[in-house]
Parts: structure tokens; sequence; C-alpha cells
């Protein structure tokens, strides 16, 4: 894999392939019933996002804003839940 020299290339190639991260996203959260949070920025500093429930939901979950909304998480994601609080 190499970067893409043209920059007009490089934009198609980035709208193309930010879709299809949000489709596998979505596919993610529809088998898993995961919280899931994605941020793009694009060549010219335009963000993208795509949040299940909401990107604001999940940055704030990430952050410490808010509990999860029930507590049978998988003990791995609450180790990590809990490092990040520290931080």
């Amino acid at each position: 894999m190499k970067k893409i020299e043209n920059k007009d290339d490089r934009i198609i190639t980035l709208s193309k392939r930010r879709s299809g991260i949000y489709k596998k996203a979505s596919e993610l959260v529809t088998l898993t019933s995961t919280e899931i949070g994605i941020v793009v920025s694009s060549l010219s500093g335009k963000p993208y996002s795509f949040g299940h429930p909401s990107i604001k939901a999940v940055v704030n979950r990430i952050l410490g804003l808010t509990q999860p909304p029930n507590d049978n998480s998988h003990p791995l994601a609450k180790a990590q839940c809990q490092l990040l609080s520290v931080q």
C-alpha cells in the first residue's frame, strides 16, 4: 500500500473508503450491540463522523461524562474504561 499522489484521486478515494468504513461500523454495531465512534478529517480539514448511538454519546462515554447503559460489559472493556478515566 502506498500514498496516492494525485490530490483528486485522494479525495475520491477518501469519499469511497469513508462510506465503506461507515458501513462496516454499522454492521459491527448490529452484530455486537456495541457503541462505536469514528471521526475522519479530510485534506481540507473538514471533519466527518459516524457514531452509534451518536458520536456525542460515544465521546461522552469515553471521557467518562456518562455511564454505560448496563453493567454486563466484558471485564476487559471495563478495565479499559477505568484506565481511560484515570488518565
